[in-house]
């Protein structure tokens, strides 16, 4: 009797070192405020919590039900959460509204370092005092959104269905959710494009006062296009599957393999990104855990004009100061 799939395995596998990762980086900026203290990285540490509810949540909604055969383990415990079962609404139905609730954190908070570092770069003196009030407001402000646009999901009573054809479980409800999930298409339709435009007038702004912007707005703002690619590729997955319902298409049925994949990609690749563009962050990070790979590892990434460099720094770029 097998525990779970392999498919479930992988993704556990990969998913579990990533937040392992993710989280020695939280740590490191907490431990080193003082450095790191600025609007981007409490956005940063606030995705980051976002992204952890995520991965927990869908380990009851979507990854270990779906991992979950029909002599698998925890087959009898799927099987007793069914419709008839009076207490499985109860313990469900939250889980179920963060299932649909977490997609608009996640799009929301790459959509806020995409503002971020936009007000960066035009209101450089200010940035600060702007976000002292912007952040939380934010914050807020998501909060509310996805509690009015995922209300209905509120009122469902979802159990576990086993699918005899795919061999696994999954959660379903009765109750009509097409309006809570379009609601969600349209608001990634929005962030998306929301990204795209931030982005693209912070590049243009950034060559014209490139002489007074650090390199540290600069780097950063790699860091927020390098997620913003991710968020597109995620949508753009999301909306294939939606137009090739049936999978007739090349291009649907790639985008069905890489389901599961895009989601973990939106979710883990925040730390990878930091620690492979920002050299202050890499420094921190590898000296706080690793502190004999720090040098060697700390050759690796963008400099201070934002080159990438892939070796053993030279003279002239080892005396620069990095972020």
């Amino acid at each position: 009797m097998a525990f779970f799939n392999l498919k479930f395995i992988l993704a556990f596998g990969y998913c579990s070192i990533s937040f392992v990762i993710y989280t020695l980086l939280i740590i490191m900026l907490l431990k080193n405020w003082k450095d790191f203290k600025s609007a981007f990285f409490r956005i940063v540490i606030a995705d980051y919590f976002f992204n952890l509810l995520t991965w927990l949540n869908s380990m009851i909604t979507l990854r270990i039900p779906n991992g979950t055969c029909k002599d698998c383990v925890l087959s009898n415990l799927f099987a007793s959460l069914g419709k008839d079962n009076q207490y499985t609404s109860s313990f469900l139905f939250f889980c179920y509204f963060l299932h649909f609730g977490n997609a608009y954190f996640q799009y929301f908070m790459v959509t806020l370092m995409s503002l971020n570092r936009t007000t960066s770069i035009f209101f450089y003196f200010v940035n600060e005092k702007i976000w002292k009030f912007l952040f939380p407001f934010s914050i807020v402000l998501i909060i509310g959104i996805t509690t009015f646009c995922a209300r209905t999901i509120l009122a469902t009573s979802p159990y576990y269905l086993y699918n005899e054809v795919l061999d696994m479980y999954y959660i379903k409800s009765d109750s009509n959710i097409l309006p809570a999930y379009y609601n969600i298409l349209y608001f990634m339709a929005f962030s998306v494009a929301s990204s795209i435009f931030l982005n693209v007038i912070a590049v243009i702004r950034l060559k014209m006062i490139q002489n007074q912007i650090s390199s540290v707005e600069r780097n950063l703002l790699l860091v927020t296009i390098f997620s913003s690619i991710i968020q597109c590729f995620a949508a753009a997955n999301t909306f294939i599957l939606q137009i090739d319902v049936q999978r007739a298409t090349i291009l649907g049925q790639a985008a069905q393999i890489m389901l599961p994949f895009a989601s973990d990609f939106l979710t883990i690749s925040q730390p990878y990104i930091l620690l492979f563009v920002s050299s202050k962050v890499r420094t921190g990070f590898f000296g706080m855990y690793l502190k004999k790979y720090e040098k060697s590892i700390n050759s690796w990434g963008f400099s201070k004009t934002g080159g990438f460099q892939s070796g053993p720094a030279s003279r002239s770029t080892s005396k620069v100061t990095r972020f």
